[in-house]
């Protein structure tokens, strides 16, 4: 597969991430990880270990994250491609409600994220941790 190729389908991956996300089907978002997944939160609460290496870990922790909502979609607002066709830095938002209290949490990412063989094998996201308040 040639380098254009390749980036096109690595932000078809992401977005179908993002898709299976804003479905409620967590339970399949691991399916688009490699098994050595290490996945960076720089903004993230101080009770998340930073980095989260491995499938299981990432999978344990995205799982009870969405249980913490009544409702949470993502939508991709752009994609930046990298020299590196496996590479690729995207912006996206959420809208989402808050399980415990009906809260809207509403958030702005930039994911930076490594793919091999059309899985993702990292991915740092930050995000504006003071969204977070509503919660």
């Amino acid at each position: 597969m040639n380098a254009e190729a390749r980036r096109a389908a690595n932000r078809e991956v992401f977005a179908s991430v993002l898709g299976t996300i804003s479905a409620g089907r967590f339970d399949e978002l691991a399916a688009f990880m490699t098994d050595d997944l290490v996945f960076e939160l720089p903004y993230g609460p101080a009770f998340l270990p930073n980095p989260i290496e491995g499938l299981e870990a990432w999978n344990q922790m995205q799982l009870m994250t969405f249980q913490l909502f009544s409702r949470f979609t993502q939508e991709l607002l752009e994609v930046h491609d990298c020299v590196d066709p496996d590479e690729l830095i995207a912006e996206y938002r959420s809208d989402a409600v808050v399980a415990r209290n009906g809260n809207a949490y509403r958030n702005r990412y930039i994911g930076v994220l490594r793919f091999r063989d059309g899985k993702i094998c990292a991915w740092r996201e930050y995000h504006n941790p003071t969204a977070t308040e509503v919660m």
